[in-house]
């Protein structure tokens, strides 16, 4: 038994250094284009005016639709080459504000177009699809309905597609209401680190990027030539950025245009947002890493794809890891096995400092006041070790193709309504209960001396029992929300 537990521990180690190495990998890559990044901030006007439809891709919005659609509405293009279609698949009040709004600017001279369809086949990309095929525009801006797009995205992504081989241009997501909470800082860490870094990184080098499903335009040929949008997984922005690179097109990032948008302000919509989005990209992986890797593209960049499409596996792997904490302490306390076991995996301890460091290049890139925002790196970990319970749920599922169904991030738009987000009711429970085992550990490593394991302990003790029990908090606000509607509706 002792001898499976440090096999299985020593495999989880061997798993989460061959991501965390990848930390490094894009340290090295920041200090490589650093120059290279802040130059480039000369771009070109643009010359002409070119059709481009507006997708908007709704499902339940009506507390940020109304938003969405004003700010559409205030970009800076001619209206007579600018095509807005409201995808809209909502089965609550949310169609008819739009129909209101649409009568509205359709009035005010806007070829404003309000798209129902019969089944909600495809969730979002058959939407996208069903919009494709009627659309009229040579490119296609896509925006979620919580971003609030700036008036001149249009005339700043445009000229990108000068160069005929750019497919997709891509903006970089801020943020709404980072300030909220812990976990909006945290969420907000996070987000930048992925396009400062990760996106921006490897543009430089010129891996594999992905359109981070809004907040970007596509070039409509693009879209045919990879085959257009499918439903067949959970992450249809990630699967077609993926099919059109496989083709040579490139995706082109820019990290100067930002485009806010709101965090999930609530566990339960995080934690939906985030399973769909390790589900989506575990599916993704399964479906076109083998292409990837028979392709002749370099091996850096096969390397990059690896890591880019099998990352969530991760999560399997700080569960684990997290599940074996206790008996391997115990191991060392009482002597059951050789120091010299304990001083070869203290060797991959160094993966864990990667990430960190990039959270603060990512923080003091974006902001003069990253200072005050260096502490929320511990929720950010912290809450990423929280949903390794779920996140592991998602992997399985989308391996054992089970619950392949697109569930939305509930929105608020800064409201104090809310949608009933829906969540798993039992894993909260086992966030919870994992969060006192994690925490009894962190106890009994500290009671027998074991300090430089115990801060990370304490750290993913936090992010379970805070996701567990802000979870159900939230659920219990809302149901007590929903009463008072219900009284107040009968009275």
């Amino acid at each position: 038994m002792i001898g499976l537990i440090l096999f299985l521990y020593t495999i989880v180690l061997i798993v989460l250094f061959f991501y965390s190495f990848h930390s490094f990998i894009l340290l090295y890559l920041h200090l490589r284009y650093r120059k290279h990044k802040e130059g480039n901030t000369n771009y070109k006007n643009l010359s002409e005016y070119p059709q481009v439809t507006i997708q908007l891709p709704v499902y339940n919005e009506k507390y940020v639709v109304r938003r969405l659609i004003e700010s559409v509405t205030m970009l800076e293009y001619p209206k007579d080459k600018m095509e807005i279609q409201i995808l809209d698949d909502s089965d609550d009040e949310t169609s008819e504000i739009i129909s209101k709004i649409v009568l509205y600017k359709s009035a005010q001279g806007f070829d404003i177009k309000h798209i129902r369809r019969e089944k909600r086949e495809g969730f979002k990309a058959g939407a996208l699809q069903y919009g494709l095929e009627r659309a009229k525009g040579e490119f296609i801006a896509i925006f979620d309905a919580d971003f609030v797009p700036p008036h001149d995205f249009l005339l700043k992504l445009l000229p990108e597609f000068g160069d005929p081989y750019v497919g997709v241009v891509q903006a970089r997501w801020g943020h709404l209401n980072q300030d909220e909470s812990l976990l909006t800082k945290s969420q907000a860490i996070s987000l930048d680190n992925h396009f400062i870094n990760e996106q921006g990184l490897r543009s430089c080098a010129g891996f594999f990027i992905n359109f981070n499903g809004t907040c970007g335009i596509w070039r409509k040929s693009a879209i045919i030539d990879g085959g257009g949008w499918s439903g067949d997984t959970l992450a249809e922005d990630l699967d077609l950025s993926y099919r059109i690179q496989l083709k040579g097109w490139r995706i082109k990032y820019r990290e100067d245009v930002v485009v806010p948008g709101e965090l999930p302000d609530d566990v339960d919509s995080f934690r939906i947002q985030q399973n769909r989005w390790a589900k989506g990209t575990f599916q993704v992986g399964m479906k076109l890493l083998k292409k990837v890797l028979k392709s002749d593209l370099k091996l850096m960049t096969k390397y990059e794809a690896i890591v880019h499409l099998t990352c969530h596996i991760n999560f399997v792997a700080m569960f684990l890891m997290g599940l074996l904490s206790f008996p391997i302490i115990f191991f060392k306390v009482e002597r059951v096995v050789s120091e010299g076991y304990y001083n070869f995996i203290s060797l991959f301890t160094i993966g864990a400092f990667g990430y960190p460091l990039l959270f603060l290049i990512s923080q003091k890139s974006i902001y003069s006041d990253y200072k005050r925002r260096i502490i929320y790196i511990l929720g950010t970990i912290g809450y990423s070790m929280g949903l390794s319970i779920s996140n592991t749920k998602a992997l399985l599922e989308a391996v054992l193709n089970k619950n392949i169904i697109f569930v939305r991030t509930p929105k608020s738009g800064g409201t104090r309504h809310k949608y009933s987000s829906k969540g798993n009711s039992l894993i909260p429970l086992l966030e919870i209960a994992f969060g006192l085992y994690i925490f009894f550990t962190f106890l009994y490593a500290v009671a027998n001396e074991q300090y430089a394991i115990s801060p990370f302990l304490f750290i993913y003790g936090f992010g379970f029992l805070n996701l567990g029990f802000s979870s159900i908090k939230d659920r219990f606000v809302l149901l007590k929300h929903q009463e008072v509607l219900c009284s107040r509706e009968n009275s």
